[in-house]
């Protein structure tokens, strides 16, 4: 409906014409100033007083409706007002409290409560066996002697008088130094495999019991490839080991892939160091060949270009060096080079010290061949990749992990209930 022409539309009281939908107005009310003034037909009564909407089609002359165009500007939002709100976590629950030291008040990390008989070190970051460290410290004396007596003596020689031949020398023989030390010290500070206690806390038992009237936990059968393979359990640390694993009573841990313990490193070589292990094995035996070989030789220029005899050479500042190096690397690499070979057959078959023990065994209690080994994957270069390139795996003692305890308390009606039984 429009107005019509020269007319003026009359507006109910407490309605500003201004107003519209994009831009509501409050209604203005005001008071009479007198008694004498005469009362609206309509009260102000804010419950009953009826407000009309202005429709977008009700035309006015002097206040046309508000159309927006592509011309018009948009309508502007409000600033956001900053909160003073600040939102804090809500607290753990009672199952899942961190645990802490009484003494220091700090938390207790995970493989301080490890049940074994490992020595951890820079908060569990490195661990080694807890058997005695005295083989392990043989080891590395011997090692840092042979290296001392050879770069104290023979090196210095062949830097200063064979030109850029001895400087390649002295250079190749302290690369493998130092690859044979980080080896060593990967594979005796680092995780060999050890795997996580309590996965089975409750497995199935044999029902017949045996001769000493114990029920052993009933193994499981697993299928590698296309044999299968017998899994035991282990009671101590309450778990199904994994194939090729073993509980080593020195470390007392279940180890993955485990290998053998070895005493010159003070710890188990397994999964996770058997790589380094390896390296170790070959730098030391290449650093030795090349300890003999040019202590030799030094000791065999020093007797021909100074026309001395052997014992004024070995007695030569020089020469007391080399004859050092000379004569521990010869009594070190007999057993090295040894070890070296028989793990290189391992490798290639793709078997573990144990394993080669155990079919050793078997051929003196039952005739006829051993058993097919169902992880070789056939070829000598895949056996080769698949045990040195393996990646290393995750460590599942977490060193940076902390204990969580319990602080629920047991329910009132559990406890009655069991003391009326």
């Amino acid at each position: 409906m429009t107005a019509a022409p020269g007319a003026r539309r009359t507006h109910l009281p407490g309605i500003n014409p201004s107003a519209s939908f994009f831009r509501p107005s409050r209604p203005s009310f005001s008071r009479p100033s007198s008694s004498s003034s005469q009362p609206d037909e309509h009260p102000y009564d804010s419950d009953s007083f009826p407000l009309k909407r202005l429709h977008p089609l009700d035309e006015d002359d002097d206040h046309p409706p508000f159309r927006p165009t592509s011309k018009s500007s948009s309508v502007s939002s409000p600033s956001p007002v900053p909160s003073t709100f600040n939102p804090t976590p809500p607290p753990l629950p009672l199952n899942s409290i961190v645990a802490t030291d009484p003494l220091t008040h700090r938390p207790i990390r995970r493989y301080a409560q490890h049940p074994s008989r490992n020595r951890f070190f820079l908060r569990g970051r490195l661990l080694t066996s807890g058997d005695t460290p005295w083989a392990f410290a043989a080891a590395l004396c011997i090692v840092f002697g042979i290296a001392g007596a050879f770069f104290s003596s023979t090196a210095v020689w062949w830097w200063h008088n064979e030109g850029p031949g001895g400087i390649v020398l002295v250079v190749i023989a302290a690369y493998l130094s130092l690859v044979t030390i980080v080896s060593m010290l990967v594979t005796a500070f680092s995780d060999p495999g050890i795997l996580p206690r309590g996965l089975d806390v409750d497995p199935p038992y044999q029902q017949v019991e045996s001769g000493d009237g114990t029920r052993a936990p009933m193994p499981r059968i697993l299928k590698v490839r296309a044999d299968h393979v017998r899994v035991k359990y282990c009671t101590t640390c309450r778990t199904y080991r994994p194939p090729r694993s073993t509980h080593c009573k020195l470390c007392d841990n279940c180890i993955d892939d485990c290998d053998h313990h070895c005493q010159w490193v003070n710890n188990c070589v397994g999964r996770r160091n058997y790589t380094s292990f390896f390296t170790l094995l070959l730098g030391a035996a290449t650093t030795l060949i090349i300890v003999i070989i040019s202590s030799a030789l030094h000791l065999f220029f020093l007797t021909q270009r100074n026309d001395i005899d052997f014992r004024k050479a070995v007695s030569h500042g020089q020469g007391t060096g080399s004859a050092v190096a000379f004569c521990l690397s010869i009594a070190v690499i007999w057993p090295v080079g040894a070890l070296l070979t028989y793990h290189m057959r391992l490798l290639l078959l793709n078997i573990t010290t144990i394993e080669q023990i155990r079919n050793q065994a078997l051929k003196t209690l039952v005739a006829g061949p051993a058993p097919p080994n169902p992880f070789s994957h056939g070829s000598w270069r895949r056996n080769i990749v698949a045990v040195l390139c393996r990646p290393r795996g995750y460590s599942w003692l977490d060193p940076t992990g902390v204990v969580l305890e319990d602080r629920r308390e047991v329910n009132p009606g559990m406890t009655m209930g069991m003391d009326v039984v």
